[in-house]
């Protein structure tokens, strides 16, 4: 890959680059005191030729500081300044163990060798190295050597990182003695090319993959080339993906952006953009709409949302409700953290939440990925024990909290930093970033069958329009889907204004609620049960909503009561605080509340059992503040049947409650 001048913000946070230059400036005044007290059997000329190279680094020249430190170890191949210096101007050059930050390995070695106490920091420098071969007892060696002459307290962080290394070494040794499943396939020269591919997002149908690219852009009327980040997008035609394209705007501009993250429907994008002019931060989180075909022009979120540092990489879960993100912004654990922040029903996000010490670290938590099903988060970290440099976690979802973080292990995990890691809607695909030997330059984006323990909770996809009922008209509906146990919010969209269309993303093997409502309309109600056997990965339903108007009719499907009882199930709540929301936004209405039953037992049990069944319903109404006048209860027990008696499923359908308006 060629070296161009760049500025990527999306992919890893700049900042980072500014502890690389400091890390430097403190090594060169550590040599420079060394310089000042060299002993006499130092080389005359070694030491003129070594002062050279600290002035070109002073300056900013590493090259010209490169050529004078080869020369004085030409002249004396034993130079520890000379051999430190030119480890630590190798060692910072780049922020990952990569080819370049390798050419320090040597250095290191050599002087160690020379001097073994010349610098102790040498000894976790090859500890790194060497682990980075996989050679774990040479790196313990120089860890423990390191340790061995450290000292209490001025050397605690330094005595920390070195223990939490040697608590790698464990991880790793288990981990390439216990291999997980993996065959990478590379995506193809239709989606990755000679520069980085990264931070991939699949719509919920699989059909459609976008991704940032770190590519060549001309600045300067063409005589200048610097690295950009834009958007990337292909289809997928007959079961393969076609040429990708450059997402038109307004999603690339002539800034950073990347890290695209599309609600479920289809219908909201989140995404990152850098040094914008209504930037709060380096960068920040932007938003956009889609209303039919066309994408609304980027808003950025505000800074409720984002902050005056780094915030970027955003995914958003199913219920279009919750957005993770990254963010170095005052107050996290570490360096880089993910944070949260939930979409209230009026509208506006709330403050930034900090995830808890579970997944963030004094590391870097980075490239949050939230699996549709909303059960598993993916990451990657650079502190949880692993492989070395960022690997690749996941960590469960239960009872509203996570589980301790697993890594995804060896060989998906490597030496080298995994990232940007996503996994597809039916839980059995992966996708991840990674510069793997023969792929097609810089980071490639690859694909791969995760091993099962790695798997979330599969879902499918739900997909209709919302239509008018009389008019057949395309109508913009609100939907809702619950968990039907747990009265949870699974998911939340809107349908398109235009078309009509939705789409919810839904985990197998749960019961569901779902509510459907426009204004001037009656709402929609239903249940359903998405079992785990489901031989598709999509369900298809079309929605009909009423207008309020007087006679018309609607069936509770979720108002649920103890068997034999009028006592109200908790499950129901949800569906009564919608009727609540229909009569307050519509307070000249009134409505009869009907209660009904299927054939068994006494048609006199059965009525007086539907008649306190619709009372219980009204006095939930009243509880909240809907006047009593508006409301008529009234039980009709077997006589209104809606569903044939003699099956069982017939007689569900037959016990249920109804609401009519009866003046309007």
């Amino acid at each position: 890959m060629e070296n161009f001048p760049s500025k990527p913000q999306i992919h890893a946070n700049t900042l980072i680059s500014f502890s690389k230059s400091l890390s430097l400036f403190l090594v060169l005044l550590f040599s420079l005191s060394f310089v000042q007290s060299l002993n006499a059997q130092t080389n005359p000329k070694a030491e003129k030729e070594f002062r050279k190279a600290l002035d070109y680094l002073n300056n900013g020249k590493d090259d010209k500081a490169i050529e004078y430190l080869n020369k004085a170890l030409s002249i004396d191949d034993k130079y520890p300044d000379a051999l430190l210096c030119m480890a630590e101007i190798y060692f910072n050059q780049s922020y990952e163990l990569d080819s370049t930050k390798l050419l320090a390995f040597p250095y290191y070695k050599k002087l160690v060798e020379v001097s073994p106490d010349y610098d102790i920091t040498a000894h976790t420098r090859l500890g790194e190295f060497y682990l980075y071969e996989y050679n774990t007892e040479k790196a313990k060696y120089h860890f423990n050597y390191a340790l061995s002459k450290f000292k209490s307290p001025k050397d605690n962080k330094k005595i920390f990182i070195a223990n939490k290394k040697l608590e790698q070494i464990i991880f790793m040794e288990y981990a390439l003695k216990n291999p997980v499943e993996f065959r990478p396939e590379n995506m193809g020269g239709n989606i990755n090319n000679e520069f980085d591919q990264y931070l991939p997002t699949l719509t919920a149908d699989e059909q459609t993959f976008i991704f940032t690219s770190l590519i060549p852009d001309t600045v300067d009327f063409g005589l200048r080339i610097q690295m950009v980040e834009d958007f990337f997008e292909t289809n997928k035609v007959e079961g393969e993906w076609e040429k990708a394209k450059k997402m038109p705007s307004p999603f690339n501009s002539l800034e950073n952006e990347g890290a695209l993250s599309i609600s479920p429907d289809g219908r909201t994008a989140y995404f990152t953009r850098c040094n914008a002019k209504d930037g709060f931060g380096s960068c920040d989180i932007y938003y956009s709409e889609k209303i039919g075909k066309r994408w609304t022009e980027p808003k950025n979120m505000g800074q409720t949302v984002n902050s005056s540092g780094w915030d970027s990489q955003p995914t958003i879960a199913s219920d279009g409700r919750t957005l993770f993100f990254v963010s170095n912004r005052f107050g996290g654990k570490g360096q880089n953290d993910i944070w949260y922040t939930y979409k209230q029903d009026n509208g506006r996000w709330k403050k930034p939440i900090n995830l808890d010490s579970t997944i963030n670290t004094i590391g870097n938590e980075m490239y949050p990925f939230i699996h549709p099903s909303n059960t598993t988060l993916y990451f990657s970290s650079d502190f949880h024990n692993g492989m070395g440099g960022m690997d690749i976690f996941y960590s469960n979802i239960v009872n509203g909290r996570f589980t301790p973080p697993q890594n995804i292990g060896y060989p998906v995990n490597t030496s080298s930093d995994e990232t940007s890691f996503i996994v597809s809607p039916s839980g059995k695909k992966a996708i991840f970033s990674a510069e793997l030997e023969g792929g097609l330059g810089g980071k490639d984006l690859y694909e791969f069958d995760l091993y099962e323990a790695a798997q979330p909770t599969p879902v499918v996809y739900m997909k209709g329009k919302a239509f008018d009922k009389q008019t057949q008209r395309p109508l913009e509906v609100r939907f809702e889907v619950k968990n039907l146990n747990t009265n949870q919010l699974t998911a939340s969209s809107f349908s398109d204004p235009q078309t009509g269309e939705y789409l919810v993303v839904l985990p197998l093997g749960v019961d569901y609620a779902l509510n459907a409502w426009a204004d001037g309309y009656l709402f929609y109600s239903e249940n359903f049960q998405l079992t785990d056997d489901s031989k598709t990965n999509s369900y298809q339903k079309d929605i009909f909503l009423t207008p309020i108007l007087e006679g018309e009719s609607v069936v509770l499907n979720n108002i649920f009561f103890k068997t034999n009882s009028a006592e109200l199930e908790s499950s129901s709540i949800s569906e009564l605080n919608t009727l609540v929301e229909l009569l307050t936004k519509n307070a000249n209405i009134s409505i009869e509340i009907s209660g009904h039953t299927d054939n068994v037992g006494s048609a006199t049990y059965n009525l007086e059992l539907s008649t306190k069944r619709a009372q219980s319903v009204k006095s939930y109404l009243e509880s909240k503040q809907i006047a009593s006048y508006r409301l008529t209860a009234v039980g009709y027990g077997q006589t209104k049947p809606i569903a044939d008696n003699n099956t069982e499923e017939g007689k569900a359908t037959n016990r249920r409650t109804e609401f009519k308006i009866i003046k309007k």
